[in-house]
């Protein structure tokens, strides 16, 4: 029988054998917008693997003020700390844009990650690609202006979907940010007042991608990059 692709890049791109020994532990969960897969100090008893859900790595000071550190979509994993050691993350995990995503027993994914081969390759060229984008985006809130960090946000999110418009409130992306509403607003109506941006309740469509590219910073070409060439994508169905 033919192998059933997903819509998760990590999962299309384990070996055969390791596929089909997970693929019966597979299930597809629900994952609305704001729903916190894990808190700070969390122990998770699933990963998950988005497939239409896009995930937020958002860091919280103990003023409460927050900023996204990472976000992972079709091309990654949620989770990976239970991997690395230490067994409790440093972070919150946010569902920014709802969607799907097919979670695994941790245990499962130890159990192979241990025994090395491939998918520990992987599952190591995933977390280089996102430590280059948590490095990008860290230079970016310092160097970078409201309006390129909201272009690299867009585009970041746009890459992760099917469709060209995304639901997200102002408010949610200067919390995302770390940057006051006001700031977003301004540089969201100066890419409306250019046409590359439609915005309506709560909702950005974009209507001229090559635009907005051209008004990001070079952060998200580096992120976009790296992320193809390390793990190029299993299969069309991703897209």
């Amino acid at each position: 029988m033919p192998r059933k692709f997903t819509k998760n890049n990590i999962l299309n791109l384990l070996p055969e054998t390791i596929y089909t020994a997970w693929a019966p532990y597979f299930e597809t969960v629900d994952l609305p917008m704001g729903k916190v897969i894990y808190e700070l100090g969390s122990i998770l008893s699933h990963m998950y693997f988005p497939t239409t859900a896009i995930v937020s790595w958002v860091y919280v000071l103990e003023n409460g003020a927050s900023t996204e550190i990472a976000m992972t979509g079709r091309e990654g994993v949620v989770g990976m700390y239970m991997l690395m050691g230490g067994g409790k993350s440093h972070n919150q995990a946010i569902v920014q844009t709802a969607g799907q995503a097919i979670r695994v027993p941790v245990k499962l994914v130890m159990d192979t990650f241990s025994q090395g081969h491939q998918v520990q390759s992987i599952f190591w060229l995933f977390t280089r690609g996102l430590i280059t984008q948590m490095a990008q985006i860290a230079v970016c809130h310092r160097h970078h202006t409201v309006d390129q960090q909201l272009s690299r946000m867009l585009l970041l999110t746009l890459d992760r979907m099917d469709d060209n418009t995304i639901v997200m409130t102002h408010e949610v992306i200067a919390s995302l940010l770390g940057v006051r509403r006001e700031g977003v607003t301004m540089a969201a109506k100066k890419l409306m007042d250019e046409g590359i941006i439609r915005y309506a309740r709560g909702r950005i469509t974009i209507q001229n991608r090559t635009a907005l590219e051209q008004r990001a910073c070079e952060c998200y070409g580096v992120i976009r990059q790296e992320y193809a060439r390390l793990l190029p994508v299993a299969c069309d169905c991703t897209h």
